[in-house]
């Protein structure tokens, strides 16, 4: 899959189309996709050399390795692709996501091209915003001085026309952000302010919409009102708002209808002539505006909830408990003299008990220790198996600095970027030392909740270097929206190495370089735990062997201990989880294991 940007990756619409487009996909069980991204940058480099030289690049990017599927983003991108689409992608289906209505009605789209059109709806962003404010006399509109911006005016001043009578104007145009924070301050309260976009202002300065209103919102005595859907929560009350993530699911939606087989000519457009009328409820709360003053049919995110709203079951709970407690008072005031009797006799039952409960326990403990200190053997392995794979990191970054030491050119840079990778490795050994004793003495590991990713993350950071030299890949397909689980950060860290580690071992010398790739995925499988799955296409375990391969000093590798899958198994279900393996149905192994989420 190739998404197309039209403007320059850092812009947050971007990222709020990539969620969108990666939860459409990923909304489809078993289908496996790979997502590239490149941005044109046409607003700021479109000169002929510039466009030429992008087609050489997309050229020699894609002239052996077509996608599947391209999904450009903004009119630009699709007008790129009308005019070059069937020169460097012939015949490959477009999902356009972003383009302009009125330019795509002046277009007569090839049988491979469908998508999804946008609408600034400025004209019903403003008679959205003098319904819910009957009292404004004038409005604000802030606009900046940019390529992008200019557009952004002119479509503005053509959909405000009709309402040259009704209402007073100000043009905040190119302002900088002190100036116009100071403008905006000044406005007086009978105002409404409609922010377009300012991405860049008189004197070249660049901005990114959402940071420039979080300064305007605090300092405004009169209501923001904008055009997207990403700047709610950042100080805009509503509009009608373009929906960018929810676009980008839809357009992913579209994309696998194609991919399954449907022509892209029976993928109807999907044109929308007014957008929805969307309010953060936090902002109507500060304003006073009532929500019958919206039209019918709005959306309101972030509803402020008045008190009875917010604890009504509590409040009936609470009547209902005070009642019954009324009730209880009375029946304990008559019981009171056999309740004493009673109670005497649970207070010398209950010590008997304590007691005795606190005996069990100190035996209990006794015998987990003697336990434990009975593996204490297996555990030295397993911790010369676990230091194993920092030190080999240390070796290799040691090996990289001496390579560079014999550079002729200054290398400090890289030598101190080396040296703090090799020092950062020596402290994950002694964290590794110190996190696994703590399996084998009466300490109880820490864990905390926290996100999964930053953990995977981490730990395909350790393998990099070897991952590398072996020309092997990760794939790894997020989740949106994970809720956070209950870890131990580095023996999960732990579990993981050794699991991509032993995928590496299965695949480093395999010749087809689509067989080199470790697939890791994640899944919330109930309302109580997550489950990771690290997947390789080697040769897999040997028939028979499955049934041990998680024991103690189990391996089938000539200079392996056996330790590494014996200690995941003690780390996992000292975590409340279990692991175990599976055969790949493509060929090879998945190794599986769960986690408790921090909430369950």
């Amino acid at each position: 899959m190739l998404v197309l940007h039209s403007f320059r990756n850092s812009l947050p619409v971007n990222t709020d189309w990539s969620n969108g487009i990666v939860r459409g996909f990923t909304s489809v069980p078993d289908l496996l996709v790979e997502i590239d991204s490149e941005t044109l940058d046409l607003s700021r480099f479109r000169d002929a050399n510039y466009v030429s030289g992008l087609l050489d690049i997309y050229r020699h990017k894609y002239g052996d390795r077509q996608p599947d599927l391209i999904i450009p983003t903004y009119t630009p991108a699709l007008r790129f692709l009308l005019k070059y689409g069937e020169e460097l992608f012939p015949g490959i289906p477009i999902v356009f996501l972003g383009a302009d209505s009125r330019f795509v009605a002046t277009q007569e789209l090839a049988p491979n091209i469908t998508g999804i059109t946008t609408h600034r709806d400025i004209a019903g962003t403003l008679e959205l915003a003098l319904q819910v404010n009957p009292d404004a006399r004038r409005v604000a509109v802030i606009v900046g001085s940019g390529s992008i911006d200019k557009n952004f005016e002119n479509d503005a001043r053509q959909a405000l026309q009709p309402f040259a009578g009704r209402i007073e104007f100000m043009w905040l145009r190119g302002l900088p952000l002190a100036e116009l924070t100071e403008a905006v301050r000044q406005l007086p309260p009978d105002t409404v302010i409609l922010y377009l976009v300012q991405l860049e202002d008189r004197n070249a300065k660049s901005y990114v919409p959402i940071s420039t209103l979080q300064i305007l919102a605090p300092a405004a005595h009169a209501p923001i009102y904008g055009l997207w859907d990403t700047l709610l929560g950042h100080g805009i009350l509503g509009g009608r708002l373009a929906t960018m993530e929810e676009d980008g699911f839809q357009a992913a939606q579209m994309a696998v209808r194609i991919l399954g087989g449907e022509a892209p000519a029976a993928v109807a457009v999907i044109d929308r002539p007014q957008n929805r009328a969307i309010f953060d409820g936090r902002e109507l709360a500060r304003w006073h505006i009532n929500e019958d003053r919206l039209p019918a049919g709005s959306e309101v995110l972030h509803r402020q909830l008045s008190f009875w709203e917010a604890y009504r079951i509590g409040i009936m709970v609470t009547g209902l408990v005070i009642g019954v407690q009324g009730l209880l008072i009375l029946a304990l005031l008559l019981n009171r003299s056999r309740l004493r009797r009673i109670q005497a006799a649970l207070r010398d039952e209950c010590e008997r008990r304590r007691l005795s409960e606190i005996d069990t326990l100190r035996h209990r403990r006794k015998l987990e220790k003697f336990s434990k200190e009975r593996t204490l053997g297996v555990m030295a392995t397993g911790i010369a198996h676990e230091i194993n794979q920092p030190l080999i990191a240390i070796q290799n970054y040691a090996q990289a600095a001496k390579l560079r030491l014999r550079g002729d050119d200054d290398q400090t840079l890289k030598l101190e970027e080396l040296f703090e990778k090799i020092a950062q490795q020596a402290d994950r050994a002694g964290d590794i030392i110190q996190h696994i004793r703590t399996l084998v003495t009466t300490d109880v590991s820490e864990m905390n909740p926290g996100p999964l990713y930053s953990v995977i993350a981490q730990a395909i950071q350790v393998l990099e270097p070897e991952i590398g030299n072996w020309g092997c890949r990760i794939d790894f397909r997020p989740v949106a929206d994970l809720p956070a689980v209950l870890v131990d950060d580095l023996q999960i860290q732990l579990v993981l190495v050794n699991l991509l580690n032993n995928a590496v071992h299965s695949i480093k010398f395999m010749e087809d370089k689509a067989d080199k790739v470790i697939g890791i995925e994640v899944q919330r499988i109930n309302d109580r735990e997550v489950q990771v799955s690290v997947a390789d296409r080697g040769p897999g375990i040997p028939p028979g062997r499955d049934a041990e391969i998680f024991e103690p000093f189990s391996s089938d590798k000539g200079d392996g201990m056996g330790m590494g899958l014996a200690i995941c198994r003690l780390i996992i279900e000292a975590h409340g989880g279990h692991i175990w393996y599976t055969p790949n149905p493509s060929g090879g192994a998945i190794m599986a294991f769960t986690l408790r989420l921090a909430a369950a």
